[in-house]
């Protein structure tokens, strides 16, 4: 009988996973937050959570609900054993500040284009939750959006490339840019490093974000 309701949960559970994944394709966001309470209590383990919170992240932050977004991938993060500050101090931004100088120390443009692929499973799925905070940390807590704009370019530079890379380097450019910067020789670097680096993987699906970023906060400022 044990074997058996096991089997009736994890049915169950893949069911109400597909069904969240059509509610968020649709943009029923408000059903979806709801049905994600059951795949969340019934799943396994916290790998069969996951396409659920990465569902239910993109409701939070399409719906206006930021502040939720942010600490759902905070805690999501934390699992997969990267630790994001939440409360930006002065210190905590000049440590980041630093440490993402420190890891682009050297490396060319050249460099970056050739770094391996990523393929660590734990790695690839932080990168895709630090990239549903993006917009949510811009509209919210704008002090920790550079923050996670930096975990993205210290991961992809530590291991490897991804579709979303191309996203990171794009939006470090911009941070370059910025007047607290006024960097505009290696953001205008950074913004051809994530139009090429787009290319070179044939990530189409993130051209408009990517194009946004370069041209609308990077190249205006050289071409």
């Amino acid at each position: 009988m044990l074997v058996i309701y096991v089997l009736i949960c994890i049915i169950l559970t893949l069911r109400v996973v597909a069904a969240s994944d059509a509610l968020c394709v649709v943009g029923d966001y408000p059903t979806l937050t709801a049905l994600a309470e059951k795949p969340l209590h019934y799943a396994r383990c916290f790998e069969d959570k996951l396409n659920t919170y990465s569902n239910l992240v993109r409701a939070l932050s399409s719906s206006g609900n930021n502040d939720e977004c942010i600490n759902t991938s905070v805690s999501v993060l934390s699992q997969l054993g990267e630790f994001i500050p939440t409360n930006i101090t002065q210190e905590i931004y000049f440590d980041e500040v630093a440490k993402v100088r420190q890891s682009l120390i050297g490396l060319s443009r050249q460099d970056l284009l050739s770094l391996p692929v990523m393929t660590d499973f734990n790695k690839l799925t932080a990168m895709r939750f630090l990239n549903h905070m993006l917009l949510a940390t811009y509209a919210s807590n704008p002090s920790m959006n550079p923050i996670v704009v930096f975990r993205m370019v210290r991961m992809t530079v530590e291991f490897g490339v991804c579709s979303i890379s191309a996203i990171a380097f794009s939006c470090y450019g911009a941070w370059l840019a910025s007047s607290l910067n006024d960097d505009y020789d290696v953001a205008f670097t950074m913004g051809r490093v994530a139009s090429d680096l787009m290319k070179k993987l044939g990530s189409v699906e993130i051209l408009p974000r990517v194009h946004a970023v370069v041209y609308g906060m990077i190249n205006i400022y050289k071409e």
